[in-house]
């Protein structure tokens, strides 16, 4: 600094010290009103949504630039913060906009936290936000492995523009226009003044909406059962296509129906001269629905807050069917594909199990029947199970006495040697009466004792069994 520089700025200090002494209240107010000044334009350009450098202090913000191709971007205002959206939440804000090659190049920042969600395949869409043509770029996000980088573009085959309606007027003919004239001049005459009860009908909707989220809460808590469901519906179709001839029968019989149907032509015509009957009966119930609808308007009104609930109740919706899409595809379609054979062979046992149980069934009620028997008491005489006790020592006293291979009957058996050797002849061809000799000790032929003899006659054994 050359001498006569630092003379002035020496002289301006000194001047400065002179003005601001005794004034140090009023420098202070000045001071304060500046930094207010500064607080203040920080705040309006927040709340004004500009975009202001990573550099600028607490208000500074990173953004990722990526760029996408749309056929035209009118109304398009980069810097008026007009915004990029994703599922209604706000994520960038659009800052250019350029010509290239015949289309329009619009620039977007994007904040970073919100790039992972941005996959190559994303689409855009650039809509009016108001009447004004406040335009903003929804994104749909898109499912491709990765996510987009800084200078990215996205092509024109994954963007759409605005359609103005008068361009979508211009594409019709004139017959289609002219009937959309008619259409809407028809509409216009049919609500006439009665703009507050359509608006009231569509308010109505909300207790519709509200019941629709229960049921969607509900599906979502029977996962299991909806997988039962779809597994009936693919042995449905399964067993469909195994019917192919069925089918083909039922629509060529169908066919023969309706042929018939056509051929009651006169039938129907005079049904028809009935017809203006009903339409006065159909137009008298109506009046009494209008009534209905006149009483129940109050009631109706106070369920307009549940109308209100479609937006998170359709969200919520979305939400689950993302959520759901890739369970079914990849667990429970290939489960289903893999248990459907076991399930037909299942069914195929299933016939003959169903008759083992109906027998045992059967069974039992003869079983039950025969108790019912025992218990019963006519009357003036004793029931059977009063004598069972009697059965009881009856059978004591017959087996009271036993031996090393256990109750041992009182009796006696007499056998000769034929009936030894025809009783086992028999036995021999059937085990089960084999058994019933053996457990009743019946001896052989050759364990039988000589008969002995008299002076007349000789002693008689029965000789060894043949076995």
């Amino acid at each position: 600094m050359s001498a006569p520089e630092r003379s002035r700025w020496k002289h301006f200090r000194a001047s400065l010290s002179r003005q601001s002494r005794g004034r140090s209240k009023d420098t202070i107010a000045i001071v304060l009103l500046a930094l207010a000044g500064v607080a203040m334009t920080l705040f309006i350009f927040t709340q004004q949504k500009a975009s202001l450098p990573s550099w600028a202090p607490f208000v500074g913000e990173e953004f990722v630039h990526i760029t996408g191709d749309f056929e035209t971007a009118q109304a398009v205002a980069p810097g008026q913060g007009q915004a990029v959206d994703i599922a209604g939440i706000q994520v960038g804000k659009i800052t250019s906009v350029a010509l290239e090659d015949g289309h329009a190049v619009v620039g977007m920042d994007i904040e970073p936290k919100y790039m992972k969600l941005i996959h190559p395949d994303a689409t855009l869409l650039m809509r009016p936000k108001t009447n004004l043509n406040d335009m903003v770029v929804e994104v749909a996000p898109g499912t491709a492995p990765g996510h987009l980088e800084e200078g990215d573009n996205i092509p024109l085959a994954q963007t759409e523009s605005n359609t103005n309606l008068d361009a979508f007027l211009a594409t019709l003919d004139a017959d289609t226009r002219q009937y959309l004239q008619l259409l809407l001049a028809g509409g216009a005459e049919g609500i006439g003044d009665r703009g507050r009860q359509l608006s009231g009908a569509f308010r109505r909707f909300q207790p519709f909406v509200h019941y629709l989220a229960d049921i969607n809460k509900a599906v979502a808590a029977r996962r299991q059962a909806l997988a039962g469901v779809i597994h009936n519906f693919g042995v449905l179709t399964t067993e469909l296509g195994r019917r192919n001839a069925e089918i083909e029968r039922f629509v060529s019989g169908s066919q023969a129906a309706l042929g018939n149907f056509a051929n009651e032509q006169q039938a129907i015509q005079e049904s028809l001269v009935e017809f203006p009957a009903t339409l006065a009966a159909v137009q008298a119930g109506l009046g009494s629905s209008n009534a209905f609808s006149l009483a129940a308007r109050p009631a109706l009104i106070g369920l307009i807050p549940q109308a209100e609930a479609l937006g998170p109740a359709l969200q919520a919706t979305e939400r689950f069917f993302n959520q759901t899409t890739a369970p079914i595809r990849d667990q429970i379609r290939p489960f289903t594909r893999q248990v459907r054979p076991v399930l037909t062979h299942t069914k195929q046992s299933a016939a003959p199990l169903e008759k083992t149980v109906a027998g045992f069934g059967n069974s039992l009620g003869a079983l039950n029947s025969f108790f019912n028997e025992l218990a019963f008491k006519p009357k003036d005489r004793e029931s059977f199970l009063f004598y069972l006790p009697w059965l009881n020592h009856n059978t004591n006293a017959t087996f009271n006495i036993a031996d090393g291979g256990g109750p041992v009957q009182r009796g006696l058996v007499m056998i000769t040697c034929n009936g030894a050797y025809l009783g086992y002849g028999f036995a021999s061809l059937n085990p089960y009466l084999k058994t019933l000799l053996q457990g009743a000790r019946i001896p052989r032929a050759n364990q039988l004792p000589a008969i002995p003899g008299t002076r007349t006659q000789p002693t008689i054994f029965c000789g060894p069994e043949s076995k």
